[in-house]
Order: structure tokens, then sequence, then C-alpha cells
């Protein structure tokens, strides 16, 4: 066995999402003792209700950096054990990152789950600085600080990229090409892509044609109140978006029908889309169904574009105005995969392209979901494999 012990560390508590996408139990049925190290008390003081799955697998909550210290001393042998990081390289981690360099640490990183990203916003310096506050500012002085921290050694490179697409490696944060060069890739799959084959003969869960869309929780996602985002409201979202599936119920004469995001847990206790269909953990299977599919900026574009699903993007004023970044990638997806976005809040018929754009398509598969070597393979036997291998 290569390694003996693996260890995932994030600052966000465990999650079914985050067990299944990173394998877990996979790995602990070949014999690989497997623990998360919850560290999300270290940088955040509330969890805005999220899902808490600890009980899947050993957990370990840490409450200061002095237990985390006492931890890695009290690890046997840290040459056989892997620590993988489910977080972005940026400022908030440093001083985790020197702690783990610190202890020499073998590091681990998966790199993939990325999306095709607009070029840089072109607003005038004066409305960027207007968004400046002080809270970028220690992030991006911090970032600074970490990433020269690289340069001089003291904190050490990632040894092993689990890289999903050509692009993959632009999910570990702020690192450069020449980093990647240096590590061990084993070539994977985006968590989307696995789901995309596990799901290829899975039957219809509903009878009839319907419209697909990709929900994303904008305005009540936890995320936006753990790490200070920009969001839109409720009350602002919600109406608009249903006045909108309403045209395009008459329009194509059939249902339009929520993939639901995996956070939503409010869904579960209020009515958003006016009594609509909402389906948890089958954004794959609706995918392979669907007459077509809407969407804003979700990963999960990834399930469409797979199963070979006309898309159709949607933004509105309040999303252009509330957060910018969403409506720029919105837009930037139409185009990048030869489809058309439309504003919701304005009373237009949808005009879906008349066909797939399978090159826009194909490129998309290689840079951001698989490789030729991994297309018919799903990452959870690829990364039992590299355990099993010495």
């Amino acid at each position: 066995m290569r390694f003996t012990k693996l260890i995932y560390i994030r600052y966000i508590p465990l999650t079914a999402k985050i067990f299944n996408d990173f394998y877990m139990d996979e790995v602990a049925k070949i014999g690989v003792e497997v623990e998360y190290w919850d560290i999300s008390s270290l940088f955040f003081k509330n969890n805005f209700n999220q899902e808490d799955s600890s009980a899947l697998v050993n957990t370990r909550k840490f409450q200061s950096y002095n237990d985390l210290k006492g931890a890695l001393s009290a690890e046997s042998d840290l040459a056989d054990t892997l620590f993988i990081s489910l977080m972005t390289f940026e400022g908030r981690i440093g001083k985790l990152y020197r702690m783990l360099s610190k202890f020499n640490c073998k590091l681990a990183v998966f790199a993939k789950d990325t999306l095709p990203l607009p070029p840089p916003n072109a607003d005038s310096m004066t409305k960027r600085i207007g968004r400046v506050n002080l809270a970028k500012l220690k992030s991006f002085f911090e970032t600074k600080i970490v990433k020269w921290q690289k340069r001089i050694g003291k904190i050490k490179q990632y040894d092993i990229l689990f890289m999903g697409g050509n692009t993959g490696w632009h999910a570990v944060g702020n690192i450069d090409y020449s980093e990647v060069a240096q590590a061990e890739i084993v070539k994977v799959n985006s968590s989307d892509y696995d789901r995309f084959l596990l799901a290829r003969d899975a039957e219809p869960l509903l009878t009839g044609d319907y419209i697909l869309f990709l929900d994303e929780y904008l305005p009540l996602h936890p995320d936006a109140s753990l790490f200070g985002i920009d969001n839109i409201t409720a009350e602002e979202y919600y109406p608009e978006l249903c006045n909108y599936f309403k045209r395009v119920e008459l329009q194509f004469g059939m249902p339009v029908v929520i993939a639901a995001h995996p956070k939503a847990l409010q869904y579960k206790e209020e009515d958003f889309f006016d009594g609509r269909k909402i389906y948890f953990g089958k954004s794959a299977e609706l995918s392979k169904y669907a007459s077509f599919v809407l969407a804003h900026d979700s990963t999960s574009i990834s399930y469409p574009i797979a199963f070979g699903k006309r898309l159709h993007f949607i933004t509105s004023k309040n999303i252009e105005k509330g957060i910018n970044s969403v409506h720029r990638c919105v837009v930037y997806f139409a185009s990048f995969l030869g489809c058309n976005c439309q504003w919701f809040d304005r009373d237009e018929p949808i005009e879906l392209v008349k066909e797939v754009p399978e090159e826009d398509y194909k490129t998309y598969k290689y840079d951001f979901q698989t490789w030729v070597e991994t297309e018919n393979k799903l990452s959870s036997e690829i990364f039992v494999n590299f355990f099993k291998d010495r």
C-alpha cells in the first residue's frame, strides 16, 4: 500500500457530498485508515446551519491551532500518511500550510471541477476601487504573503495533484503551472463527469417531456455568508424566476422541473417554486431525459453537456447588479459553449440554439471534465488503484 492513512482537511463540516465526491468509503474498504479533519472553527464563528455528516467517517474537529499541532505531533508515521486539502490555496490558510510544511506532511490536492471563467472585469478604476473593502484587502495581502513564503520554501508545494481535465489545475488556487509540472499528476475526472458515467444507464424519474432547471440556491447559499460574497435577496429572485418559468412552460407546453442544489435545505421547508417538482441529488439523471436545460453558472452544466443536451443560460438585472461575478460567468458560459443567453426578467420568448454545439462541447469535455485516458473510467477506481500501487 502506497499510504496506509489518508487525512482530508477542510474548513467546513463533512457533508454526504464531500464523502462521496472524494471516495472516502472506497479507500477505507481497501484497508486505508481514513479521517476527516474539520477545522471550520479555526476560520468561522458560525457554520450557518450547514449539513454535518461527520458520522460517515472518523471525523476530528479542531478548536485551535494548538490542538492541530498536537494531532500532527501524535501521528505515528507521517511518511505513510497522505494529507489531502479540500480548500482553495489562498491567504487565509497560510498558517495551516506553514504548520503542515513544518511537519513535512505529504500534501495532495484535487485539481478538478473547474469552469470556463470570463476575462477580468473591464470596469473602470473607480468602480473597482468602490468594490474594495477591508476584508478583500486583508485577503489580498495574506495571499501575497503565502505565495512569497512558498517561493522561499517556508510553505511546501503540493506533492500530488489529482487532476481532472487540462485546466483542472486552476481549481487549486494561487499556484503557477511550474508547480504543477513539478508535482506527480494523477489523471482523474471531474466529480460531475463521474456522476454522468454512473447515470448513463439510469431510468427516467418521471414520465413525459420536461425542461430542467439547474438550481444554484443563489439567494440563500451558505457560502455567501461564510465567505462574504455579494448576493441578492430571495424576494427579488424567486418571484421573477417563477414568472419566467410560467412563460417557458406556456411556450413549450411542458413543465419546468427543478434539480435542487445539494445545500438548498430550505426547499424542504418552504415552497420557493410555486409547486414545481424538486429533486435532490438527481441532476445527472434528470439531465439525461430533459428536453433542454436552463442554467446560470452551475458546475452541473457538465451533465447536459455530457449527455448532449441543449443548454440555455439565464440572468437578470438583479443578478447583474447584486452578484455581478455570476452574471459575467453566465454570459461567458453561453458564449464559450455556443449557446444562447437570456434576461429572465424580461417578457421575451426563449430562443434556443437549434442544434447542440458539438465542437464547443468537446472542447469543454477535455478541458474541464475528463481525459482521453480516463473518459470511460471512474475516478474512484483510479484513486483506489493509486493507493494500491507502490
